[in-house]
């Protein structure tokens, strides 16, 4: 466990450190599973669910479903992906929104003995209710990237890994700025060749806005197949 120390102690301080900086920020809590299942070769359909709670764990802010499919080649170094999420929130004053989000993604990953590394550019569009009023802009477009680090611990069946993501606005024509980061520390633990929990840390911080709202997510997800 010496290794695992070296690595996550760090990334813990870095990421406290993204979130601490700011003058106020709240914490959260995320709840999640995902199912995935082979078609053939290379390629999945997946499924996932999520509970998103804010306010210091007090208030239900998000429910999303989502499905998917990806396509994996090139000895697994290239994927692509296409998904589609509903997600319910909740606002404030207790009122429901539902929106429908599009993604599609690319990823190119490089694996080295026990390391891995990972670099995926996504694009999503992100649909409201114009029955509950007029936007501005609707759909709300962003360019998604991510840089990930893995480390699978030899003879363990863990894998600690930490993730740097940025959120490109795209959907206003004056203002293509970069407006979201997240950093998020994590700890996967396999039960078994089918089954894995993974125990995460999340960051996430608006930038270049007014009012940004800074969360500090504790978060676990199951995930099977």
């Amino acid at each position: 466990m010496t290794i695992l120390r070296r690595i996550a102690i760090p990334c813990l301080l870095l990421l406290m450190g993204a979130t601490i900086h700011a003058q106020t920020f709240e914490t959260g809590g995320l709840v999640g599973a995902q199912y995935e299942m082979k078609i053939i070769k290379g390629w999945h359909w997946n499924a996932e669910s999520q509970l998103r709670f804010d306010h210091n764990f007090t208030h239900y802010d998000r429910w999303k479903v989502s499905v998917g499919t990806d396509y994996t080649f090139w000895k697994k170094r290239i994927k692509v992906g296409a998904s589609y999420s509903l997600m319910n929130y909740q606002d404030d004053e207790g009122i429901f929104d539902w929106r429908h989000r599009l993604t599609g993604a690319l990823t190119f990953a490089y694996k080295a003995s026990s390391w891995k590394i990972a670099y995926r550019a996504a694009f999503q569009w992100t649909f409201r209710d114009e029955k509950r009023g007029s936007y501005r802009f609707n759909p709300k477009s962003y360019m998604r990237n991510r840089v990930s680090f893995s480390y699978s611990i030899p003879q363990k069946p863990l894998k600690v890994y930490i993730a740097e993501e940025f959120w490109w606005r795209l959907y206003h024509p004056e203002k293509k700025i970069i407006d979201h980061l997240r950093t998020t520390l994590g700890l996967e633990y396999n039960i078994n060749k089918h089954h894995t929990l993974d125990f995460h840390v999340r960051s996430d911080n608006e930038v270049q806005v007014n009012n940004p709202t800074h969360i500090l997510y504790l978060g676990v997800k199951y995930s099977f197949d």
